[in-house]
């Protein structure tokens, strides 16, 4: 009990540090991002802590894998460092035994993140979302950014080449006016300033050298270019104001697993609905009609090649079942995009699904090649636990993303997507607790290892070439 104190006590200090380090610069990374649009809304400052303690959620999710691996590389690198893993191994303490109380901490830390990437983590998103929503209506000038299509406006969409630093004036403007009801409004402007009105309610954008483009709502056929020298353009309700409303709609990453596995249902009724409706509408009377408009033959005898009334009429049978042929084709087609569409749907939540759990359940793994490496590594301090650490966070992350935009395409299955980061790092855990097991390479580094094998596979290359040489 006392060896499984002191093991535990050696973890503490480094993976409060390396949470710390980590997450702190996970936040300078979004203070840097956020920050000046956040400071330019003259926000109190409890709005702007809310802001950073609703973000803090995902930037934990990330991080405490992170440290854990930091943790157990670094202790178990001092121990061996200090030789005090040799006077275990004199007191006939195994390296098995000493990683089986951390291995536990282990899988406690996988379970209260996997309930924190369920419950925690989806409410913080979406209370960060409504909150930037409200902070957006707030002087939403200071969200409007060169080369982005600005979005925040209700009922407006915005386009914007170029921004004057000094004078703040705004250049080659494109603006997309719409009410829901006809086709929208565009009206292109060379240049454009901003000033506020009715109390900041309105944002007034002063437009110059431009032209309207309207096309009737009654007959859309009418289309209307008008230009001007100069005109006020008003995006309504604009509120200086930080006003906070409800967002019924969620993101994925806003949902625990029962809201997301209530979407994948719902995505297969509509894939199946949408398969059953193509067989009823395209498919039943395909040979039915192919025999009516055709007949029993479609070209005439051979040797009969002139234009006799039966001929015309093959030809005239032939032209309508093509052009019948091009319409199912393109029924087709719309049906296979609606089809892909909710396919892709699934896939999207089946991903966020499995990732909340393959995260989780990365502590342990981090863990279980963490605490060999750390043991073989000889070498204790802050410098190995960051590079060892640094190796596979980033294979780790490589596959993790790299395998979600894969399933977001249909190609790899979710499954496979989410979980092969953690089946390619579990094995090498696997791999090196069975050599420290067999104290095969007591006196040699993991990056011994891995030369080891590449030499061993070279020598077997160069003997195989020798005697294909010989003979």
């Amino acid at each position: 009990m006392i060896l499984v104190r002191y093991v535990l006590k050696e973890h503490i200090a480094p993976f409060l540090l390396a949470l710390f380090v980590i997450t702190f610069l996970f936040v300078v990374d979004f203070l840097v991002t956020i920050l000046d649009n956040v400071l330019s809304k003259g926000l109190p400052i409890s709005t702007v802590l809310e802001i950073f303690a609703l973000n803090i959620a995902w930037m934990l999710s990330l991080s405490i894998p992170m440290a854990v691996l930091v943790a157990c590389l670094m202790a178990f690198g001092r121990l061996s460092g200090d030789q005090e893993i040799t006077a275990m191994k004199a007191a006939g303490v195994s390296p098995l035994a000493m990683m089986r109380p951390v291995l536990l901490v282990g899988v406690l830390i996988s379970e209260l993140l996997i309930l924190f990437n369920n419950w925690i983590l989806p409410e913080a998103n979406h209370k960060s979302v409504e909150l930037m929503s409200a902070v957006s209506r707030k002087k939403p000038h200071a969200f409007i950014d060169a080369g982005k299509l600005i979005t925040q406006f209700p009922g407006v969409q915005l386009w914007v080449d170029r921004i004057d630093p000094s004078t703040g004036t705004l250049y080659g403007i494109q603006i997309f006016e719409t009410d829901g009801k006809g086709p929208p409004r565009v009206v292109i402007a060379d240049s454009a300033t901003m000033d506020y009105a009715d109390h900041g309610a309105t944002l007034m954008l002063r437009l110059k050298s431009g032209e309207n483009h309207i096309a009737d709502k009654d007959d859309p056929a009418q289309y209307f270019r008008i230009r001007f020298s100069s005109e006020d353009f008003a995006v309504k309700n604009v509120n200086d104001r930080l006003e906070r409303r409800d967002r019924k709609h969620r993101s994925d990453r806003e949902m625990p697993v029962n809201m997301m596995l209530d979407v994948i249902r719902e995505a297969k009724k509509n894939e199946a609905a949408i398969v059953q409706e193509s067989h009823e509408t395209l498919f039943p009377d395909l040979v039915r009609l192919r025999k009516a408009a055709l007949g029993d033959s479609i070209l005439p005898k051979e040797g009969d090649w002139k234009l006799t009334p039966d001929s015309l009429k093959h030809l005239r049978a032939l032209r309508d079942v093509s052009i019948s042929e091009k319409t199912r084709l393109r029924l087709i087609r719309r049906t296979t995009e609606r089809v892909l569409n909710e396919q892709k749907r699934q896939a999207q939540y089946w991903v966020e699904v499995h990732k909340k759990f393959s995260t989780g359940v990365a502590c342990f793994i981090f863990v279980l090649i963490g605490a060999p490496l750390g043991i073989m590594a000889r070498k204790g301090g802050i410098g190995t636990g960051i590079i060892y650490s640094i190796a596979f966070f980033v294979l780790y992350w490589v596959c993790l993303i790299g395998g979600e935009n894969l399933a977001d395409r249909l190609i790899v299955s979710p499954i496979l997507a989410m979980w092969i980061s953690n089946v390619i790092i579990g094995s090498c855990g696997v791999l090196f607790m069975w050599k420290m097991y067999r104290d095969r390479y007591s006196g040699t580094s993991p990056l011994g290892h891995v030369k080891n094998f590449f030499r061993r596979i070279w020598q077997k290359l160069q003997r195989k070439k020798s005697q294909e040489v010989s003979k």
